[in-house]
């Protein structure tokens, strides 16, 4: 009540200013002028009280494109517990997995079937809303239209040799074959030795069927492989490797070095003209948006506005930052859903001919 006598008053002050500077410019009076400030503020107000007050007493659905207990998932569940005291009304957020096609099965149906009134939102695989830019015809969305929420964290890939490699730097890795471990030849692991081979000039010999990162390194561990990318945050969470030293890592591929890796060199340190930066820019786009939390199109801007509001505090909130700590989780460059929606603009903005390049290294050539 005291709110709506405040946005009253407003528009009663709005309405004599104007119509002590309108006077005698037109054919309206100041009844008018009243009538109108007072339906553009209520209206205003109406339609923010309704959005505050939409997800009470509901449930939002958070879908998450992976299996239970991976990193999506957990990070997911700890943002479903924390969320709810920041939406108006407090309802709550129910996080339910839909794996499938590398996060694809998620991102098509919250495009395509899900509620749009914002009850629906989903965090999906760092790589997937740039599939419809490298051509992948299962991805049946536009990306662009997806309503970003925020992103979490982004993610920064190292490769890394076993310690007992004869390999120390990225120039020992540009002379030297270097087995390298990966899923299969359409992986991201695969497509990243591609990519450090073809621009970088690196002779990494792409090793298939490790299912993941506990088998690649137990490749490592036995000799059957002797390098392996994946990204720092899962690296730091292998606390036993660091602390004795089990691996060398020998380059970031980021934008940016991780704050506590001062002395890794970036693979943007070797590449050789700026076309090729160009593509590898591109390339480390999906470590940018790392863990992407996006709503379909068509949610009420309102509904919208409170769910990015949302997502930004809990991010910043100490007890959810201790929760995902106790997981071996954590987020670094947050980004609002506005920031994170604009940086997938920049991207998709890419000249063709980087982006046919890109789309040439994802596939395997074996």
């Amino acid at each position: 009540m005291e709110l709506l006598k405040l946005r009253l008053n407003a528009a009663r002050f709005r309405q004599r200013f104007i119509y002590r500077n309108a006077r005698g410019r037109g054919a309206f009076g100041p009844s008018f002028s009243l009538a109108v400030l007072l339906f553009l503020s209520v209206s205003s107000f109406g339609r923010a009280e309704d959005a505050e007050d939409f997800f009470k007493g509901k449930a939002i659905d958070l879908i998450v494109a992976s299996t239970p207990g991976g990193g999506y998932d957990a990070m997911a569940r700890v943002y479903a517990r924390h969320l709810p005291r920041y939406i108006p009304g407090a309802p709550s957020v129910v996080v339910r997995n839909m794996p499938g096609a590398g996060g694809l099965v998620a991102a098509n149906y919250l495009y395509n079937t899900a509620s749009r009134d914002g009850t629906v939102i989903a965090t999906v695989q760092q790589g997937v809303v740039f599939q419809p830019l490298f051509g992948e015809k299962q991805a049946r969305f536009d990306a662009l239209k997806f309503n970003w929420i925020g992103n979490a964290n982004s993610e920064v890939g190292i490769f890394l040799v076993w310690h007992t490699s004869k390999v120390k730097t990225m120039q020992d890795a540009m002379s030297s074959e270097i087995a390298s471990a990966a899923t299969d030849g359409g992986s991201s692991t695969a497509f990243t030795y591609r990519l450090l081979n073809g621009l970088l000039g690196t002779k990494l010999k792409i090793v298939t069927g490790y299912p993941g990162a506990n088998e690649s390194f137990m490749a490592l561990e036995r000799g059957e492989a002797e390098g392996f990318f994946t990204v720092w945050t899962s690296l730091k969470a292998r606390t036993n490797l660091l602390r004795n030293n089990l691996v060398r890592m020998l380059v970031q591929i980021a934008m940016e070095k991780a704050s506590d890796l001062p002395d890794v060199p970036l693979a943007s340190d070797f590449v050789k003209s700026d076309f090729d930066r160009q593509v590898l820019e591109l390339s480390e786009a999906p470590g940018a948006l790392g863990r992407p939390y996006i709503a379909p199109p068509g949610v009420p801007p309102e509904r919208l506005r409170i769910l990015q509001t949302a997502f930004v505090n809990t991010s910043k909130d100490e007890t959810f930052r201790k929760e995902l700590a106790s997981v071996n989780l954590e987020i670094e460059n947050v980004m609002s859903g506005p920031e994170a929606a604009a940086l997938l603009q920049r991207f998709y903005q890419s000249p063709k001919e980087v982006v046919a390049k890109v789309e040439s290294l994802t596939k395997p050539t074996d």
